[in-house]
């Protein structure tokens, strides 16, 4: 957490007054790709300028905080796909060998048809009511239907349960409890039927005792649970995002059983080259084939959720996802 000055010192990087100067100066004709990780309800602009400019995007989560927004990201990418360039968001859960392997066995066929997901997340409280950390809990701000967790976290539960099963959310009904110091949603509660007729059960749970405030160095991770149900059996996915020996993937049906060890979600360490989302960007600029698991298409999926769970939650009644 460093002033502007001293990180472009630090890193050797020049500074610009915006991304629109960025584009008109030299380096950005010699500019593979860019990383958009400024505030939710700023992606949508900057990617659209990006998109352009015809630059591989790696845009941070949730790719926005609105519908509109959103299908319209989707239009520029199928169009920067067209050119051979990638938009990736980083969900990065949905790049690790488990998440891959969880996709192929349900593509497969091994648990039959899916039927029903049960998800949730569970992290400290104190980052959802530090006012310090104001762009996750303070009101929200433009096109965003709110803001606290569910943009915040259960964007990556979303993200991953889209793309490991393919499912596609056709309404939701979401409860939520309220911070009383910052107003965040601190705890959510959705039922989301999808268009197969299949549900997911998703919560968000800022419950967790213990100090995780902006700036802190808190090594506490995040209790994940993931659990897919289908006609022929099940395929489970649970433990704590900081402790790779805290769980596993695990497939169970009639005459199939499968165990990869490890749990991994989140790559938050601070060594090596980054998460393997960041690395599969990396590739995509050096013009290396990948596989983008997390495209525009997914993250649309996770952004007509949770502005529907919000929108939900504040009506009390169920909302149907926008076309």
């Amino acid at each position: 957490m460093k002033p502007t000055k001293e990180l472009a010192e630090m890193y050797e990087v020049p500074v610009f007054q915006d991304f629109a100067e960025f584009l008109r100066s030299s380096l950005a004709q010699r500019t593979d790709g860019v990383i958009i990780s400024s505030t939710h309800t700023t992606h949508c602009s900057l990617g659209l300028q990006a998109a352009e400019a015809k630059l591989h995007i790696f845009m941070e989560k949730p790719m926005t905080t609105s519908s509109i927004e959103a299908r319209k990201l989707l239009c520029a990418a199928k169009d920067l796909k067209s050119l051979g360039k990638v938009f990736m968001v980083n969900h990065s859960a949905n790049f690790t060998n488990q998440a891959l392997r969880a996709r192929e066995i349900l593509r497969a066929g091994k648990i039959g048809e899916v039927e029903h997901v049960t998800c949730h997340m569970i992290r400290e409280r104190e980052f959802f009511e530090d006012l310090q950390n104001k762009l996750w809990v303070c009101s929200s701000e433009g096109s965003a239907a709110g803001n606290g967790f569910a943009w915040g976290q259960s964007c990556h539960t979303l993200a991953w349960v889209y793309f490991v099963t393919g499912l596609i959310p056709q309404s939701v009904f979401c409860k939520m409890v309220y911070s009383k110091k910052t107003g965040a949603d601190i705890f959510t509660s959705a039922i989301i039927e999808c268009t197969n007729g299949a549900t997911i059960t998703c919560q968000g749970l800022a419950g967790l005792p213990g100090g995780n405030s902006v700036g802190s160095a808190s090594a506490t991770g995040k209790l994940i649970e993931n659990k897919i149900f289908g006609s022929k059996g099940c395929l489970l996915y649970s433990g704590d995002d900081a402790d790779p020996g805290s769980g596993q993937l695990e497939v169970c049906s009639d005459g199939f059983h499968e165990v990869m060890p490890g749990f991994y979600f989140e790559n938050t360490t601070k060594e090596g080259f980054g998460p393997e989302s960041l690395r599969c960007f990396g590739d995509a600029c050096r013009g290396k084939t990948i596989t983008n698991c997390s495209d525009a298409y997914v993250s649309l999926q996770v952004v007509l959720t949770i502005e529907a769970m919000y929108e939900s939650a504040k009506s009390g009644s169920v909302q149907k996802i926008r076309e």
